[in-house]
């Protein structure tokens, strides 16, 4: 009888053993395993680590020490749990980990994708993580931005699941909104404008702006040429106007009624959509100007308003590049 369960509780071990190697040693038990291990070196902080299972990325310029520090400290990943594991039904290599945890106090429950090459030993670095984010950065372009202290190398760049905050070089803009909580790894790109990060001037930028702007339309005011500059030229011939068939060169006068005026003291600008690194403001801002002349018509000539002329009323638009160290107004029509 003792020899029987003996032989029984042997039985049972061995049977045991080989259902634990064969999870341990399976496809699916990998795929988990080496999820967990790149989860556990994200928390960890460890980036050198965490970036070994995610095999090539296009651009990883934000996959430092540095940048994953800085996540983390904001919101650090905890109570990680990984759960089943699916084999794809189409790809061979290819298997769906179940996993949990938190990022800063938000609770994420997604699936990570894994591929294990048809010809994979055991080891965990044949096996990589192909689930992963990149941050959408392409409203940016040519803007001397950081991502948590680090300057990404495209518009795209691969993130670890965590927290990333922008930032921007000059004193002229700022970067409104944000961070940008990039904590699913099954989301493709997290685009900084959908989660209302957007560059914005500063308030030193407004008042740089303003004082350069006020200034020359205070003094294109006072000028009474046809053309004085801020792109309100008043033509010497009016097409198609009967009333004033030519206007005699320094006998204009433009001014601003207070309405109008107010809205030049006040000029706001805005970064230009295409290019960011330039300034400038909508001419319905500076307010329009009324403007009287002194006519021909016939033989005859008269001081009279100037009908017909509407651009004439109102400035260009005034722009200033902010990578020109001058910082010149350009007036554009």
């Amino acid at each position: 009888m003792t020899v029987i369960v003996i032989a029984a509780v042997l039985l049972a071990m061995i049977i045991g053993a080989i259902v634990l190697s064969t999870t341990v040693g399976s496809n699916e038990g990998r795929a988990r395993r080496v999820v967990e291990m790149y989860l556990t070196a994200v928390a960890n902080g460890d980036a050198e680590k965490a970036r070994g299972y995610l095999g090539e990325v296009d651009d990883g310029s934000l996959l430092t020490e540095e940048v994953l520090r800085a996540s983390n400290d904001r919101a650090p990943m905890t109570d990680i749990s990984v759960g089943g594991v699916a084999h794809s039904q189409y790809v061979s290599t290819a298997y769906q980990v179940q996993v949990s945890y938190m990022i800063g106090g938000e609770a994420v429950s997604t699936t990570l994708d894994v591929s294990i090459p048809r010809k994979s030993t055991s080891a965990a670095k044949a096996i990589t993580v192909t689930s992963r984010s990149s941050l959408g950065l392409s409203q940016f372009r040519n803007v001397d931005i950081t991502v948590n202290g680090v300057t990404p190398d495209t518009g795209y760049p691969a993130v670890f699941p965590g927290s990333y905050e922008l930032a921007v070089g000059g004193e002229y803009l700022e970067i409104t909104g944000g961070p940008i909580a990039a904590t699913d790894p099954s989301e493709h790109t997290y685009s900084a404008l959908a989660a209302g990060v957007e560059l914005a001037v500063s308030e030193a930028g407004v008042q740089m702006f303003r004082e350069k702007v006020i200034a020359e339309a205070t003094e294109c005011l006072a000028s009474t040429s046809l053309d004085p500059g801020c792109g309100i030229e008043v033509p010497r011939y009016p097409k198609n106007n009967p009333w004033c068939e030519e206007v005699r060169e320094d006998s204009v006068h433009r001014w601003q009624e207070p309405e109008e005026a107010a809205k030049l003291q006040s000029i706001t600008p805005e970064p230009d959509a295409l290019t960011p690194t330039t300034i400038q403001a909508s001419p319905n801002r500076l307010g329009y100007m009324r403007i009287t002349v002194t006519c021909r018509t016939g033989d005859t000539w008269a001081e009279s308003r100037l009908p017909g002329v509407l651009e004439a009323t109102k400035f260009g638009i005034p722009s200033i590049d902010l990578t020109d160290p001058e910082l010149p107004i350009v007036w554009d029509r």
